[in-house]
């Protein structure tokens, strides 16, 4: 199970006790949804927090039960740029969208990003199906995240274990991009 959501009892997160309760980075990634910015209430934000964890934690691996969300983390731990059609080339269309889906979720935890061009346009390539598909690119918090979900057995070669080892340079990033100074959680 992830991390963030160990032992945590979504019924009883609120709007007003959410920062106690929730580890710092979920936390910050509800902050947008709830008031006085957003019109999230109580029931909103824990249907959202169930959503966020079924991405976390939801598993189509029967073998080793990883979730989706770990299963794209360690296919994408050589550190190197590719689609979800190079990473998972035997999976259904149907899967495919789903874990498009979850990588999008992973580009907002600062864990991978899509690939784009000088100017900003994203960079695509030919995907198995014909149709031209993201390229996205991990970042250096997958190692780490991977290593806080009890997964860092799948972090293969030094130079991706020195990126979890530097901690104190790592700098977590917002839903916009933006270093926020801190090392996560």
């Amino acid at each position: 199970m992830s991390y963030r959501f160990i032992d945590l009892d979504i019924d009883s997160v609120t709007t007003e006790n959410y920062k106690e309760i929730l580890k710092p980075s979920l936390a910050q990634q509800v902050l947008p949804f709830l008031p006085p910015e957003g019109s999230f209430e109580t029931s909103d934000l824990q249907r959202y927090l169930e959503l966020v964890k079924s991405y976390e934690v939801a598993t189509t691996d029967l073998i080793h039960g990883l979730s989706l969300a770990d299963q794209i983390r360690i296919t994408f731990i050589d550190m190197k740029a590719a689609t979800i059609c190079e990473k998972f080339p035997d999976i259904d269309l149907a899967t495919k969208r789903r874990y498009r889906c979850v990588a999008e979720y992973l580009i907002r935890q600062g864990e991978l990003t899509k690939l784009k061009d000088e100017k900003g346009k994203l960079l695509k390539k030919l995907g198995n199906m014909g149709k031209m598909v993201v390229i996205y690119e991990p970042l250096p918090k997958i190692c780490k995240t991977l290593q806080q979900t009890g997964l860092g057995q799948f972090i293969r070669n030094e130079q991706q274990a020195s990126k979890v080892s530097e901690r104190t340079s790592f700098q977590c990033q917002n839903w916009w991009g933006e270093e926020d100074g801190s090392i996560g959680d």
